[in-house]
């Protein structure tokens, strides 16, 4: 799993993708899985912004999951298990 920068080490800022979700989860096991995950307080939606790149995110054929709690992004990671 890695997690999308919040800044960088200079102070200054940092290039990315706007509206892209927050963690990219990948399998270890050689079966080149990717997914992605934004994650959001309970209350709260992705913005336009977000939605948008997760259109193109999906419809490149990746899976995007909104995870509003932690039970959540566990039930998506679950999915992906073969």
């Amino acid at each position: 799993m890695q997690e999308g920068p919040k800044g960088s080490l200079g102070g200054g800022p940092v290039w990315y993708t706007a509206g892209w979700p927050d963690l990219t989860v990948y399998r270890t096991d050689g079966t080149r899985r990717l997914w992605f995950a934004e994650l959001k307080q309970p209350g709260n939606r992705p913005s336009d912004t977000q939605l948008a790149c997760h259109g193109r995110l999906r419809a490149a054929g990746f899976r995007v999951t909104v995870a509003f709690t932690l039970a959540d992004l566990l039930a998506a990671e679950a999915q992906e298990r073969p």
